[in-house]
């Protein structure tokens, strides 16, 4: 389970913690900000690229040809090696499990990533740690998620 202060977020990724969050498009680079998609991410402490997938941005109507918000292809490192890959400008919010914001909306390199057969999460990039704080404890399999720091240090076990 994931702790949003009290709240709790549930783990489907093999072990590996979810964090709840929405993504759109920028408007100042021909986004809509009406159209959003909520989506589960994993939190890879190791991942510092957000994953977006192509089903997110057909949601969202992405059209490469117009918006601006397009940053290039890249060389990406990936477990099985280099593989190149599209980045687009996004903006993302942390959710609550009970679909309150636990941050504001704030940019994100995203890197499109094609959708693989199987279970296949969205790993987390870097930005959302500049919003929130994250602990663990030992013996304890929980993720603890907060927008302040002392809010961790009431939230961890005393062990």
């Amino acid at each position: 389970c994931i702790r949003y202060g009290s709240y709790l977020l549930s783990n489907t990724f093999s072990n590996i913690k979810k964090i709840f969050a929405r993504f759109r498009l920028r408007a100042t680079y021909g986004g809509n900000p009406n159209l959003i998609v909520g989506v589960p991410i994993m939190n890879d402490t190791d991942s510092n690229l957000q994953t977006i997938f192509p089903r997110d941005l057909a949601a969202l109507q992405y059209n490469p040809a117009t918006y601006q918000g397009n940053l290039g292809t890249f060389s990406v490192a990936t477990a099985n090696g280099p593989v190149h890959r599209s980045y687009v400008a996004i903006e993302m919010q942390i959710m609550k499990a009970n679909g309150t914001a636990v941050t504001p909306w704030f940019e994100e390199t995203a890197v499109i990533t094609p959708t693989q057969a199987g279970v296949q999460g969205r790993l987390s990039g870097n930005e959302m740690r500049n919003h929130l704080y994250f602990a663990t404890a030992p013996g304890n399999a929980n993720l603890f998620v907060a927008a302040k720091k002392n809010s961790i240090t009431t939230q961890l076990p005393v062990v």
